[in-house]
């Protein structure tokens, strides 16, 4: 056997194993017992990844599940007060992940992410117990 096909042997076994730890570093997770620093923190990140805009978040986002969605606001129409009609912008998500014991929220749309440091977070299936 030439070293080539040696290679790319151990290259075949290898990937596989590497591929599976990488998955295993990094998982869905949730906020464990906020409190007003961690959710502050929450509200300042995702406002941080909308590019500055204002954000209202409930209470307990991100404790029951690992996705964040963000409604678009309605902009205002000629009289100042919300337009009627649909927003034809998709809305923002995130997602809320546990890599090497961090808590990164990522962005789903293009996988931008920020590091949660107030927040304790959990592995999201060790919250539904």
């Amino acid at each position: 056997m030439s070293a080539f096909r040696r290679s790319l042997l151990a290259a075949a076994t290898i990937a596989p194993a590497a591929c599976g730890s990488l998955a295993a570093q990094e998982r869905p997770a949730i906020i464990a017992s906020p409190t007003e620093q961690s959710r502050a923190e929450l509200a300042r990140v995702v406002s941080t990844a909308m590019n500055g805009q204002p954000v209202t978040l409930a209470g307990d986002a991100l404790t029951r599940e690992s996705v964040l969605t963000i409604e678009r606001r309605t902009p205002p129409g000629p009289q100042g007060r919300a337009a009627t009609g649909r927003t034809l912008e998709a809305p923002a998500q995130f997602k809320l992940v546990l890599r090497d014991e961090r808590c990164m929220l990522v962005r789903v749309a293009d996988g931008n992410e920020w590091p949660l440091t107030a927040a304790r977070c959990v592995p999201a299936d060790a919250g539904a117990r």
